[in-house]
């Protein structure tokens, strides 16, 4: 029988070197153990990181289209919320003359115009709303409240009133002041010109939330609520059948300012439910991505504490024997 033996130089250099690796191993696993990464990436991509680095480009990408949506939604639902107190006042107050149309007299008038001096009120405050510290109504301008109070336009419609002897005459000189780019832009709008950009929320997907309060869509309203406002007005001094015209003049009014609130509502709601499915997509991208990431870059914990525990066991057997090899002698060989 033949056997094979090393020397004792031979046989140290062997542990040597197996501890060395050992504690290599040892050293690398707890790395990957603590910061749940591989610690050797190059070896994983084969020296091509181009991979990983397009799916880190990709996932920063979504990272800020997300960003970007979701300050989207919250303007877009704040402009709703908005509109939505505005087209409820045009609402209730169309309803209110309506319910007393038949009888409409003078005091009645003066009752539906305190309403909506108060509605007038609310509805400029409506379109002067903030969200995420932005303006939500004055296009670029988002550090700006865009329009006046209410006092300043009462002051304009006054002056453009005053000695009109008709509801019709009235009614068209505050919608000729509305109109008019010398009246309600100069003397209320404090917002820009111009609309705020559109927002990339996706892969050549944008949404546009560029509506303004001097939108004639929006400013209707406020045409609305002024006119019925002026009827209790007491430098007009007006009589009772012209306040019980403008009455009734102002319940057509609202009924269109309502219907133009729901077209601009609907086009949000269009928004949204856009900003809603790009989000579903982005989210089910950053999935897929951050998976693929995850499998290239992070470590098997399982595996790697196996591994891990194995080494350290392999590395006290190599100890042990190393001791005991270190102890041999003559005397204890025969």
């Amino acid at each position: 029988m033949i056997y094979n033996s090393y020397g004792d130089l031979t046989t140290h250099s062997f542990l040597r070197n197996r501890n060395a690796e050992l504690k290599l191993d040892l050293a690398t696993l707890s790395q990957e153990v603590s910061t749940g990464k591989k610690s050797n990436l190059t070896e994983e991509l084969g020296g091509d990181f181009s991979y990983l680095a397009d799916i880190e480009n990709n996932l920063n990408r979504i990272e800020s289209q997300t960003v970007a949506t979701n300050e989207t939604k919250l303007f877009a639902l704040s402009m709703q919320g908005n509109l939505s107190r505005i087209q409820e006042g045009t609402e209730q107050m169309r309803d209110d003359i309506i319910s007393v149309s038949t009888t409409l007299n003078g005091t009645d008038a003066d009752q539906f115009s305190k309403e909506a001096s108060r509605q007038l009120d609310a509805a400029i405050s409506s379109l002067n709303g903030w969200a995420g510290g932005r303006s939500l109504f004055a296009g670029t301008a988002t550090g700006t409240s865009p329009l006046n109070n209410s006092a300043a336009l009462m002051t304009e419609l006054v002056s453009e009133t005053s000695g009109l002897t008709s509801a019709a005459d009235i009614i068209q000189a505050v919608k000729d002041w509305f109109a008019d780019p010398a009246g309600f832009d100069t003397a209320m709008y404090n917002g820009s010109t111009t609309d705020i950009s559109p927002v990339e929320i996706g892969d050549s997907e944008t949404v546009s939330l560029a509506l303004r309060a001097d939108d004639p869509d929006l400013t209707h309203s406020l045409q609305s609520f002024a006119i019925l406002a002026l009827i209790d007005e007491p430098a007009l001094a007006l009589s009772e059948d012209i306040k019980t015209d403008l009455a009734r003049a102002g319940m057509t009014e609202m009924a269109d300012s309502s219907a133009l609130l729901v077209g601009v509502q609907a086009d949000i709601g269009f928004m949204e439910a856009q900003l809603e499915r790009v989000s579903a997509r982005n989210e089910a991208s950053k999935t897929s991505l951050s998976l693929a990431f995850n499998d290239i870059v992070l470590a098997d914990q399982y595996e790697v504490s196996s591994k891990l525990k194995s080494t350290e066991t392999q590395l006290e057997i190599l100890y042990t024997v190393t001791a005991r090899s270190a102890q041999l002698s003559l005397v204890k060989h025969m």
